[in-house]
């Protein structure tokens, strides 16, 4: 089964190391994934960048990749309400393809 990325949900930074993930994952808006196996390499992909700029930024708080079934989140690890997130999206699975044979 295929999978996409329709669109990257973003809020206002809070500081240069949120900016950076953001710019970084709105990369894969509109991104086709061709299977699981692809979406679980791309969610990877994407908490390693995030350990990155956790380690390049020491002084910020620490950020960490939530996935939930289909919903992916980045938020502060020690976030204090549930609504503080950095990005989120779903990875959904593609219904139907149209192809003209001719």
């Amino acid at each position: 089964m295929m999978y996409y990325i329709d669109k990257v949900n973003t809020w206002s930074p809070a500081n240069l190391k949120c900016k950076e993930v953001q710019g970084y994952v709105k990369e894969f808006r509109q991104t086709l994934i061709t299977d699981k196996a692809a979406a679980d390499a791309l969610v990877n992909e994407i908490r390693q960048k995030v350990e990155e700029l956790n380690a390049a930024f020491p002084r910020t708080k620490r950020l960490t990749v939530k996935e939930d079934g289909n919903f992916v989140a980045c938020v502060n690890e020690d976030r204090k309400l549930d609504d503080q997130y950095v990005f989120t999206f779903h990875i959904e699975a593609v219904k139907r393809t149209y192809e003209i044979n001719n």
